[in-house]
């Protein structure tokens, strides 16, 4: 019986092979006749060097996560002493130095947003991250792998599961959880907003 639905939905008319499926990056909705290709691997970009780059536009850096990801073995203390910084030395306050050259400038970064606060059909203040899927479907976020962005007046459009680059003032800054357990180390005065496309 299972068979005979199989093979019912699945037709025999046609005969389908490898060279048929999309290929891969391609959007799921695109018809097979205008599925791109690409022909060397230089079209893809290059990881982070850990260097921001610059928007020719506005000659602001242009941020990513990569930039931000603190070192695995001094996450928990670095987030814990910006909401106690009294409980450690400098030193062991002390952020990386590619991070802390941004605290209190203006950057730009791509992020998906996660709303916290609505204003009518604006959004008001949300959660940057750089992966919704490691965000929303995962659990929550390691401290470095959000952003808490205020937008200014009179808010922003909510792009659902789209990419966005937001420009603001960065600021590194401790975050709690509402219980007095570090939950996060960045913030975002945000100005502007727009759909990455």
């Amino acid at each position: 019986m299972i068979c005979c639905l199989f093979f019912a939905a699945c037709g025999e008319a046609e005969v389908q092979g490898p060279k048929d499926l999309l290929f891969s990056g391609s959007r799921l909705d695109a018809a097979l006749e205008d599925t791109p290709t690409i022909d060397a691997p230089a079209q893809i970009a290059a990881p982070s060097t850990g260097t921001p780059g610059i928007d020719p536009a506005t000659g602001l850096p242009i941020v990513t996560w990569d930039d931000l990801t603190l070192p695995d073995d001094r996450v928990d203390d670095l987030v814990d002493a910006l909401l106690y910084p009294e409980s450690y030395s400098d030193e062991e306050r002390a952020f990386p130095a590619n991070i802390a050259e941004l605290d209190g400038k203006e950057i730009i970064i791509e992020g998906f947003m996660i709303p916290l606060e609505w204003e009518g059909e604006k959004v008001l203040n949300f959660m940057l991250v750089g992966d919704i899927l490691a965000c929303c479907f995962g659990g929550a976020p390691e401290p470095d792998a959000w952003i808490d962005a205020k937008m200014e007046a009179p808010g922003a459009d909510y792009f659902v599961q789209l990419p966005i680059l937001v420009r603001g003032i960065f600021h590194i800054e401790g975050l709690d959880d509402g219980t007095g357990y570090a939950a996060g180390c960045y913030t975002l005065e945000a100005s502007s907003m727009k759909l990455n496309e």
